[in-house]
């Protein structure tokens, strides 16, 4: 099982487990704001974290 993933743009991390090969085009995004600094991102996942402040205080559309 892979862990849930934070995209910001281009750029993909993993917030936990294996890393795999993942065709982010196919992957349905949720549109996602930190409650904490306000920074706007796509999210993935059910535990979706800030990329600007490692905050867990956000909220996604969806």
């Amino acid at each position: 099982m892979i862990g849930p993933i934070e995209v910001t743009g281009d750029i993909m991390c993993t917030v936990g487990g294996p890393m795999a090969d993942i065709d982010i085009k196919k992957m349905k995004t949720r549109k996602c704001r930190c409650l904490d600094c306000g920074n706007e991102f796509k999210g993935v996942g059910r535990r979706v974290i800030c990329p600007s402040c490692q905050s867990d205080n956000v909220e996604c559309e969806g």
